[in-house]
């Protein structure tokens, strides 16, 4: 697979990937956000499908995404013939949480992060427009997420719209408690590096990681936000402008340094994540 760079050349995670080995068993990586700029349910599906193996082991460090295609991947493992072995390398946060359900086995690292919260969605239009997708989360979080969690745990209802509402992060040792996995593994090297202020309260450590977006990055979010790729572009490229014209920066790189924090606090009010 050839190396993915983002906008400044830095090498970047893989999306994801599937490999299919000798043995007749297979292993897909989803090592980032769930969405059509990372790991995109239309690409992922089917591939699932073709499969032809006897085991499937999944690999799992994303923050989740969008809901829908986290819950179409979800419902393509449950089907797969395979058995299916899930392992939270670094983190499954949100609609990755799902994917890791999907599983006939859940492994965890002991240093990895487990997460759940209500879905949530931006919606553009009339009252009647806003009362549709307000329906239509209750529906998934109720029929879809809650019915997997509680399914999978033996908690209450309760007690999973509780800890959804709560936005609640749990250690390896606390998802064992809870029931979602069933085996704790050896910590993993691998590093969950995303940036995580789309969240209410994300754990310090992990928080302070986050890292100043690149302008793909930003492009990405306000195209997720719903403006096309040229408006996305053309809102980067007068921002830039106008801070090297109104904000007294001396050169090309401050202003992009400047817009890119800028934009980046904007773009967490606009982009939809679960």
């Amino acid at each position: 697979m050839r190396q993915r760079t983002t906008a400044r050349g830095i090498p970047a995670r893989p999306r994801a990937s599937v490999r299919a080995a000798a043995d007749n068993s297979a292993e897909i990586f989803i090592y980032d956000f769930i969405d059509d700029w990372g790991v995109k349910a239309a690409d992922l599906v089917p591939q699932i499908a073709a499969l032809k193996v006897d085991l499937i082991t999944v690999r799992i460090n994303s923050p989740g995404g969008n809901v829908f295609d986290g819950v179409a991947i979800y419902n393509a493992l449950r089907q797969h013939s395979a058995r299916v072995v899930v392992q939270i390398d670094a983190m499954a946060a949100s609609i990755a949480t799902l994917i890791a359900l999907g599983g006939d086995e859940l492994r965890m690292a002991s240093n990895a992060l487990f997460m759940i919260h209500d879905p949530s969605a931006i919606t553009m239009g009339t009252a009647t427009d806003h009362r549709k997708t307000a329906d239509l989360l209750d529906a998934v979080g109720d029929t879809t997420l809650v019915r997997a969690y509680t399914g999978k745990t033996g908690q209450t209802p309760e007690t999973i719209r509780d800890w959804m509402h709560e936005e609640t992060w749990f250690t390896a040792e606390e998802a064992d408690e809870a029931g979602f996995i069933d085996v704790i593994i050896d910590p993993s090297t691998v590093k969950a590096d995303f940036d995580l202020s789309i969240f209410r309260h994300p754990p310090t450590d992990l928080a302070a990681r986050a890292t100043t977006p690149t302008t793909r990055d930003l492009e990405r979010a306000l195209r997720d936000a719903g403006l096309s790729q040229a408006a996305a572009k053309a809102v980067l490229a007068q921002g830039a402008h106008a801070l090297q014209r109104d904000a007294g920066v001396t050169g090309p790189r401050d202003a992009e340094s400047e817009m890119l924090a800028a934009c980046a606090r904007l773009v967490t009010t606009l982009t939809p994540r679960n």
